[in-house]
């Protein structure tokens, strides 16, 4: 390994070691389920990805419809924010909010996340409802 290499190695290593992860937030997908027993059915980012086992699921973006076992339905309120979007619309979380008042609290995918370090802040629109 370069010199070079291994001095952005060193660097990101030091930088991860002052700034540890206090926060990780999975990307929401079809199948990822809400604290009061919802499920995301269909959602509309358009952008699949492929699970360990084998599926593919579309990850889920602020306003895709949340399904209940009653029948009822809520909307994604609450995103990553502007920095990660499907085109104009945010990518929903583990985290996101509905507007119901429940929240995603798991989901089928476990390759994309964002990392929440100490000392970095996060944007001012994540997880943030706007109107």
């Amino acid at each position: 390994m370069s010199d070079e290499s291994l001095a952005i190695i060193r660097e990101q290593e030091a930088y991860i070691h002052v700034h540890p992860p206090v926060g990780i937030f999975r990307f929401a997908a079809e199948g990822s389920q809400t604290r009061d027993g919802g499920t995301v059915k269909i959602a509309s980012s358009g952008v699949m990805i492929n699970l360990k086992s084998g599926a593919s699921v579309q990850l889920a973006q602020v306003g895709d419809r949340v399904v209940y076992p009653d029948g009822t339905a809520a909307l994604i309120a609450t995103g990553a924010g502007k920095e990660h979007r499907f085109g104009q619309v945010q990518a929903a979380l583990v985290g996101s909010r509905l507007d119901n008042g429940d929240e995603i609290i798991n989901t089928p995918q476990d390759s994309l996340l964002i990392i929440q370090r100490s000392g970095e802040a996060m944007p001012v629109d994540f997880l943030v409802e706007h109107s």
